[in-house]
């Protein structure tokens, strides 16, 4: 069953970043789960609607497939032994940058037939300094 989104926070689907923004932190401090008469399912769905319309790339995909996605969902599993995802929940935005700057690890894909996926710290550049230390 597919989400609105939009209905969830409560704007317009010409809704700008700002606006949703707007909408997202009433709603979270509204139903904070931490907050006394806090609504932790509300909260969760409020944040899982900010995190797709929020950024560029989710929201243009949520709008043409909506919250379903491509795979067009509503199938938990028919057929597939990997699952409802059509794909086994593997992402492919990575390869809409054609090539560019996308980073491409074997375990992503079987990580999930395997035993799991497992979260994958990525790591900046080393620092080396050479310091000259005198003694007196």
């Amino acid at each position: 069953m597919s989400k609105d989104y939009y209905n969830i926070l409560g704007v317009n689907k010409s809704a700008n970043k700002d606006e949703i923004k707007q909408a997202f932190r009433k709603l979270a401090h509204e139903h904070h789960p931490d907050k006394k008469g806090g609504n932790e399912a509300k909260f969760k769905e409020a944040n899982e609607a900010y995190s797709v319309l929020s950024d560029d790339t989710k929201r243009a995909q949520y709008d043409r497939f909506g919250s379903a996605g491509p795979t067009g969902g509503g199938n938990a599993g028919g057929g597939n032994p990997f699952g409802g995802g059509g794909f086994g929940g593997f992402d492919f935005s990575g390869f809409q940058q054609g090539g560019h700057g996308f980073e491409f690890d074997i375990g992503d894909i079987f990580g999930d037939f395997f035993g799991g996926r497992q979260e994958r710290v990525k790591r900046g550049r080393d620092i080396s300094v050479d310091i000259d230390v005198f003694f007196p």
